[in-house]
């Protein structure tokens, strides 16, 4: 796997030092992310994966330095809301964060939650009724579907990240889980879980756009045309495509992947 670094564009120290910042600066792109496999992952070559490629290139076609502010999702999701950061990455539409949070269309991804139970176990998943009697993981603040966002009668529980959640189901503390296919797929394929955990039956019929999104709160908002039409044009040069092809092969998105990634 590449690192964001192979990309074009100035990536600054991370920001848990922002406190002591002065304020916004119109040369600096502030994000904010959390640790969300295969669109960041943080490992020994360091940060990567397909949001820091489209925002490595964002800052780079803004002329901006791309500034990391690496944060627990709840956290993210205040910093976007106060204004402390400019853009929040992998986010998926709700009314209630579009009162803080203005969506860049077009979105560059797409995911869809899906449910994981253990191999050999006697857990049948055939439809959403059958969540009833079942103990359900799923990732803190995270939005997956309707009605199982606001069923109360369900007995969840959270965690901070999906490999947490796969942890609590191979110990057998949950009966499933649910999660997004690129998310729990990637977490099981590298930690060789394969022979351990497999998908239910039951498949929600929805899908999650995964947007760029800005705060409201940031001078940014009066560019948010510009961040559109450089997303826009990402995705027909085939950019994206080719970071889908890159670190998310089954995507639909890395279907038209051709030419490797470079950098003008």
């Amino acid at each position: 796997m590449m690192a964001a670094t192979a990309f074009c564009g100035t990536i600054l120290t991370n920001g848990d030092a922002y406190a002591q910042s002065t304020g916004p600066s119109s040369s600096e792109l502030r994000v904010a992310f959390s640790v969300w496999e295969p669109f960041v992952i943080d490992d020994e070559t360091g940060r990567h994966g397909i949001d820091m490629a489209i925002l490595t290139e964002l800052a780079h076609r803004m002329d901006k330095a791309l500034s990391l502010h690496p944060c627990p999702w709840r956290r993210c999701l205040k910093m976007l809301e106060d204004g402390d950061i400019d853009i929040l990455s992998s986010f998926a539409y709700t009314a209630e964060r579009e009162k803080f949070a203005f969506y860049i269309k077009p979105p560059y991804s797409r995911v869809s939650p899906v449910f994981y139970v253990r191999q050999g176990k006697n857990t049948h998943i055939a439809q959403y009724a059958d969540l009833k009697t079942l103990a359900v993981g799923s990732v803190v603040d995270s939005r997956y579907f309707e009605p199982f966002d606001s069923d109360r009668s369900l007995n969840k529980f959270e965690a901070s990240s999906e490999m947490l959640l796969l942890r609590m189901l191979e110990a057998n503390r949950v009966d499933t889980i649910v999660g997004s296919d690129a998310n729990v797929d990637f977490e099981i394929r590298r930690n060789n879980l394969d022979d351990i955990i497999r998908k239910a039956a039951f498949r929600p019929d929805h899908h999650n756009d995964i947007h760029i999104a800005v705060s409201r709160n940031s001078p940014l908002m009066s560019q948010t045309d510009q961040i559109s039409k450089i997303i826009t044009d990402l995705r027909e040069e085939g950019f994206i495509a080719r970071v889908h092809a890159r670190y998310w092969p089954a995507s639909d998105d890395a279907a038209d992947a051709g030419k490797p990634i470079h950098s003008e």
